[in-house]
């Protein structure tokens, strides 16, 4: 008989064992260190469960399985003491087999703890086998560790339910309907991420208060903190067969001095008035386990503007640091934490959450619950270089499977290191290390690496940094002080401020205002002493630096109650010097005082008019009445123009882009507008029909710049109403009305929705005087009276009126009619000299009856100007839409000239020429709005003087040449 590598006698030996096991036992030996009784005791099992057949088998499929089995044995005293008790199981550990969930539902509460513990502990044997003979990744260990105590925790639920099902029926709101009731799982269980022997964090919730249905009736809240209560004990309580979870309940609402079982209602007020900047971080991992997860997922997604701000957040890196600082203070021995310690699992998690935080509000795909997918979509936004994505996720799996190591040995959930050599042993054997120098060496790199990272990303910030500017600091302290001394004077004027003492009165009024002095909490006490320095000198380098500073501090007064605010400016200089690129701009710094709300989005250019429907259908949904709905369309339009105009001023918008945006906003807000006149009207009057039954149309057509898709920031709307219905139709609701006087009300209500001043403004101005026969026509016209009308009385500047028209709301056949009338009209033949003089009597009429004044240039209406290029494409398009039809889809003037060119009605030079100078006044224009300047343009306010004479010039040329002089 062969010797015995454990040194025992061969009595002990089963009488045939072959030769080639106890030699492979004595080659695995040399291997691995030696726990000699935990070697010992997995022999005598293996020769205890497998015959000498089944051992056989097993050696000729390698030497792997009786490795793994001494290996593991040394690793896990829990999975070996389990295999003792039930030898069974390692014959199902050879095999590969998974351990169903049992049926318990007709179990005693007693046999239903024992069978679920016995289910748990078999599971959680195989997950430890797994990981450690399959080389398991640390992510399918974990996900299989969540995924049995969402097992157990479901399991638990439904027997709970239906004991009190039984004891006290089912609960239901005071309407009679069944009332919900979900587990919300958070930290590790809710990322699907659990250790080897976590505890498992857990709020319980359900959806309305009411009563159950049975003879011994309990109100809602007490019928769920019962069953939360034997969830916990049916989880938690230890018994013979061990625990399967223990149950943490300290995230709740108020934690232990909370209710067990809140309802939704309450959870919501609670976050709402109470909620901390650390439960935010907690509920990032949040994820219903248990009950009815429909439920689950309306409760997080109620709480979801609770953990993610629209805004971009960096207030949240403040509330990390105190977390981190806490959790700090809490931990003794750091270094030997592989959690908690520096450069731990912790700290990657913190790295993680923060920019989750800061960005998950704005970027869907961030509100993700695990974090090595966490790290895999940071990566995918470039909000994580690659090399720190790489270290990041390389150290999450290394230090997560050190957990394992050290949690499995006894069942306990630890993350203390190793404090012997023995246990260090241990440790780096289980970790498939040959020496622990080696690991330890790589354990301490990686640490080192992460805290690095953590540092970069979260190092806590003083109030007066290093690179504070110390001369903006010293003024800021100066400033808070009670007196007005001559020193701070002398800085400003050392930092070149043109009027140092206006400059130095305006920073002290502004520190000794009500809303500092008194209202500043600490938290923005400390953002503000962080913040103004860093303006003081930002503002020091710019020409325009005192107008600057008062942009500021007006901006300043109006976000000093919201720290969310201050902390976007503190915490990121990008932003801050892009919000002084902004606030040049006295009109962007009025608004943005005006609707600090927009600020967040404008510095952050956040801006896609792709998206405006679904963004006004968002902001329209909570409208109660007409007056609320026409509030939040002013606000909706006010927001978009902000954001356009910032986008403009920081030169990412081309004037053209610019135009056609502001046309598509009018459009939009114009088209919600007439849907409301419409609803309104039809609800009064009911609705005008055809002859067939049908809704009769009603168009909007637009000219001008809404027509040529050339709006600036002051345009207002030229409209022109037209219908179609039969002559003698009427409406057939409550209190008919004829089809023109309907449509004529529908006309007068659209103005008014568009043009009435509200608390949010106004939408636009409208102008009628394009319509048929001017302000002395009717409001609205049939389709058949305006084709007449423009047939056989319309004027030649009319007719130019109609090269800028277009559909823009409405019946779009209606619309299609309209655009086939405005092809005939354009295509009638007329007498060029005829033209000319008309067109010159036009803009002499235009011209006289405004003022421009003395030694300007105005951008419209002087010669060479806005004008004179329009008249110039209309009437090349009057001249020559009868041969060459396809100019007619032009209505943009910038679309037209290149139009005119490709067809040879211009020659390339006078095209880029006439292309150059509409650029140029239209750039110039919209520029001096955000100034707050006229159209008057002297040599002594625009930087653009030279360039616009040139222009000029070269308009006034191609005028002479086509229409003539200006004084004939």
């Amino acid at each position: 008989m062969p010797e015995n590598p454990m040194g025992e006698s061969p009595k002990s030996m089963p009488p045939k064992t072959g030769t080639r096991l106890p030699t492979l036992i004595t080659e695995i030996l040399q291997q691995i260190p030696v726990d000699r009784e935990a070697i010992e005791e997995m022999i005598k099992l293996i020769w205890a469960t497998f015959s000498e057949t089944q051992r056989n088998n097993l050696l000729d499929k390698g030497a792997g399985f009786f490795r793994h089995c001494l290996q593991v044995a040394c690793a896990s005293p829990f999975l070996r003491q389990h295999l003792q008790y039930h030898p069974q199981h390692l014959l199902r550990l050879a095999k590969g087999e998974v351990t169903p969930p049992p049926d318990l539902k007709d179990h005693s509460p007693e046999a239903f703890n024992t069978a679920l513990r016995r289910y748990r502990n078999a599971r959680m044997v195989e997950i430890i086998w797994r990981d450690r003979m399959a080389g398991e990744h640390m992510s399918e260990t974990v996900a299989a560790v969540s995924a049995l105590a969402e097992t157990c925790l479901q399991q638990a639920c439904i027997y709970g339910q239906a004991l009190l099902q039984q004891a006290y029926g089912y609960p239901e709101n005071d309407a009679g309907e069944a009332v919900a009731f979900a587990v919300i799982g958070m930290g590790k269980l809710g990322g699907k991420e659990l250790n080897l022997s976590s505890d498992i964090d857990l709020i319980f919730c359900f959806s309305e208060n009411g009563s159950s249905n049975g003879p011994r009736s309990l109100e809602n809240s007490e019928y769920f903190s019962r069953l939360g209560r034997w969830l916990i004990q049916a989880l938690d309580q230890p018994g013979a067969e061990g625990f399967c979870f223990r149950i943490d309940m300290r995230l709740r609402p108020f934690g232990d001095a909370g209710p067990l079982c809140i309802s939704a209602a309450a959870m919501e007020h609670y976050y709402q008035v109470h909620g901390r900047g650390w439960e935010r971080y907690a509920f990032i991992k949040a994820r219903p386990v248990a009950g009815n997860l429909d439920f689950g997922a309306k409760v997080l997604e109620m709480l979801r503007p609770f953990v993610y701000r629209r805004y971009l957040d960096f207030t949240a890196l403040q509330g990390l640091r105190e977390v981190k600082a806490l959790m700090d203070a809490e931990q003794g021995e750091s270094s030997q934490d592989i959690k908690k310690g520096q450069g731990g699992i912790r700290e990657i998690e913190f790295i993680c959450q923060s920019l989750q935080i800061i960005h998950g509000g704005r970027t869907p795909q961030l509100r993700n619950t695990n974090t090595l997918s966490t790290l895999d979509i940071l990566y995918e936004l470039d909000l994580l270089p690659k090399s720190d994505f790489l270290l990041l996720g390389r150290a999450y799996g290394f230090f997560r499977n050190t957990e394992h190591c050290l949690q499995m040995v006894q069942d306990q959930q630890t993350q203390q290191l190793p404090r012997n050599e023995n246990e260090w042993q241990r440790l780096a054997c289980a970790m498939h290390y040959e020496d622990v120098d080696s690991f330890r060496m790589d354990l301490d790199c990686l640490r080192q690496q992460v805290h690095h990272i953590f540092l970069q990303t979260l190092a806590p910030q003083t109030a007066h940094s290093s690179n504070t500017p110390e001369q903006g600091r010293q003024l800021w302290l100066h400033a808070q002080n009670h007196t007005l001394d001559m020193l701070p004077e002398k800085i400003f004027q050392k930092l070149h401020f043109p009027n140092p003492t206006e400059s130095w009165s305006r920073l002290w009024r502004f520190a000794h205002s009500r809303d500092v002095s008194l209202r500043l909490s600490t938290e923005g006490r400390q953002r503000l002493d962080n913040l103004l320095p860093q303006i003081l000198e930002i503002c020091a380098q710019e020409a325009d630096s005192e107008a600057l500073l008062q942009h500021f501090l007006n901006l300043l007064e109006a976000i000093l109650s919201k720290a969310n605010y201050l902390a976007l400016l503190a915490e990121n200089p990008r932003y801050l010097q892009h919000c002084s690129t902004l606030l040049h701009s006295p009109w962007l710094a009025q608004q943005l005082a005006r609707f600090p709300v927009l600020l967040d989005d404008v510095l952050s250019n956040n801006h896609q008019p792709g998206q405006w429907p679904e963004i006004l259908h968002a902001q329209l949904q909570y409208a109660e009445d007409q007056e609320e709905r026409m509030d939040a369309l002013r606000r909706f339009k006010n927001a978009e123009l902000v954001r356009l105009a910032a986008s403009f001023w920081t030169q990412q918008l081309s004037i053209e882009s610019l135009l056609r945006q502001l046309s598509e906003l009018a459009q939009l807000t114009l088209q919600t507008a007439l849907d409301w006149a419409r609803l309104e009207m039809e609800r009064r009057h009911g609705r005008i029909c055809t002859q067939d039954g049908q809704t009769a149309s009603f168009a909007v057509i637009a000219l001008g710049k809404l027509g040529g898709q050339e709006m600036g920031f002051a345009s207002d709307l030229d409209l022109i109403y037209l219908y179609d219905a039969p002559p003698e139709a009427e409406s057939d609701g409550p209190a008919p009305l004829p089809a023109s006087t309907w449509y004529a009300r529908l006309g007068q209500r659209l103005i008014h929705l568009l043009s009435t001043l509200t608390r949010a403004g106004i939408l636009y101005e409208i102008d009628m005087r394009l319509r048929p026969s001017g302000q002395s026509g009717p409001l609205v016209s049939s389709m058949e009276t305006f084709s007449r009308y423009q047939h056989q009385s319309a004027w030649t500047w009319e007719h130019q009126a109609l090269t800028r028209a277009r559909w823009v709301a409405g019946d779009s056949q209606l619309g299609a009619r309209f655009e086939q009338l405005r092809h005939a009209i354009l295509g009638s033949e007329r007498d060029a000299e005829t033209l000319k003089s008309a067109v010159r009597s036009m803009r002499k009429r235009i011209f006289d009856n405004k003022n421009i004044a003395p030694q300007a240039f105005h951008l419209k209406l002087s010669p060479g100007g806005l004008t004179d290029i329009e008249f110039l494409v209309q009437f090349a398009m009057l001249g020559a839409c009868p041969e060459q039809p396809d100019l007619c889809q032009n209505t943009g003037t910038a679309a037209a000239i290149r139009a005119l060119v490709q067809s040879g009605v211009w020659n390339a030079q006078q095209g880029s020429d006439l292309l150059h100078a509409w650029k140029l006044y239209r750039q110039v224009e919209n520029e001096r709005w955000l100034n707050l300047q006229e159209n008057n343009v002297h040599a002594d306010d625009t930087p653009h003087w030279e360039a616009l004479q040139d222009a000029s010039e070269k308009v006034r040329v191609i005028w002479q040449e086509w229409i003539g002089s200006y004084t004939d």
